[in-house]
């Protein structure tokens, strides 16, 4: 049966310097395991908007180390508006509901590679937090 394990959290520092944890919440990523891993997002700002109709992605493998790169920018696109290569990749998924690097990878759009390393220096510096889901121990 199919189910979350981790959560990706993208926002604000709250207090000093991030001193107390995220604030405002802007967007989750969540991190699904099944027989293969996906991720999908779920927003708290209505400005964010994923590329196309894309619900969900699934990363050439699990825990692949490019997989929340891809669904930062698969999910909060407004983030890398700066990327030159963003705009022919939004035009190539206008209609996407899914990016599947794993079972369709002629599906991704080709410029893809080179926006994931325009990306990637924008990606370094946002403010993502993460949760490893284990069911609490109650005593």
């Amino acid at each position: 049966m199919a189910g979350f394990s981790k959560i990706y959290v993208m926002g604000g520092e709250g207090g000093f310097m991030g001193a107390d944890g995220v604030n405002p919440i802007e967007a989750m990523i969540l991190v699904g395991d099944a027989d293969r891993q996906w991720l999908e997002a779920r927003y708290f700002n209505n400005e964010l908007k994923p590329l196309g109709k894309l619900k969900s992605i699934v990363p050439v493998g699990p825990d692949h180390p490019d997989s929340l790169l891809d669904a930062c920018i698969a999910f909060c696109p407004q983030y890398f508006d700066a990327c030159p290569s963003l705009n022919a990749v939004r035009s190539a998924l206008v209609n996407a509901n899914r990016l599947d690097f794993d079972a369709s990878p002629n599906e991704i759009p080709e410029a893809w590679t080179k926006l994931r390393e325009e990306a990637r220096p924008i990606f370094k510096v946002l403010n993502i937090w993460q949760a490893d889901l284990v069911p609490l121990k109650r005593m």
